[in-house]
């Protein structure tokens, strides 16, 4: 799935929200946990995850990896799994910047509700990240103000950062290599799928690997 200019430009717009804090599993506990779902995205393995290309971006199963590749400028590409939906998740994936700028980006988008209803957490190369909301009328809700950088966050090529979501009723923790970036509290979509993105802004190329998707009942 694709989104053009008018997706990225409405991301720079939109008003920052206060965060909430409230209890967490830590990084510990999820290394114990069972999980619910695994995906190494090997050819004979892989969930039903939602793929497609043309001349603006694809979407493959390449080397045990799910690879985003995106070439042309102010594009979201995303891959959702069209199954099962999730609640209550702890959720880890690898995800690596293997070509492009240092303002693409990638993430995870979940409680989907569609194309035009979900929560998204993102990380730019450069080591700033964002969490927001997209409602289905269009506008979106920021959670922190503006981009935020993070020192967690390894920036330029061939970094892998680990991106972790724990999220328990509507209390949503947001994590990258094991260190807490934020905490939210909103009870808009309580449940949904989930998909892995890669963006572009000026630079009309990206290239985006995923590996070692975990998820866990927080």
């Amino acid at each position: 799935m694709k989104l053009r200019t008018e997706f990225l430009i409405v991301l720079l717009l939109t008003i920052p929200t206060l965060v909430s804090c409230g209890n967490r599993a830590g990084p510990e506990e999820a290394e114990q946990a069972d999980f619910i779902y695994e995906d190494d995205f090997s050819a004979d393995k892989a969930g039903r995850w939602i793929t497609e290309g043309d001349e603006l971006g694809s979407t493959t199963l390449d080397g045990e990896r799910l690879v985003i590749d995106i070439n042309a400028a102010n594009t979201l590409q995303y891959s959702t799994l069209s199954e099962p939906d999730f609640s209550d998740i702890d959720l880890r994936v690898n995800a690596t910047l293997l070509e492009g700028s240092e303002d693409s980006t990638y993430g995870i988008l979940f409680r989907m509700q569609g194309p035009d209803a979900f929560y998204r957490f993102e990380v730019m190369g450069d080591g700033h990240y964002m969490v927001e909301r997209l409602n289905s009328d269009g506008s979106w809700k920021r959670f922190v103000d503006d981009w935020e950088r993070s020192d967690a966050i390894l920036p330029g090529l061939n970094s892998t950062n680990e991106l972790r979501i724990v999220a328990v009723g509507p209390v949503i923790s947001f994590y990258v290599n094991n260190e807490l970036l934020t905490e939210v509290t909103d009870s808009a979509f309580p449940a949904g799928a989930i998909a892995l993105d890669a963006g572009t802004f000026g630079t009309p190329k990206a290239t985006i690997a995923f590996d070692n998707l975990r998820i866990a009942e927080p």
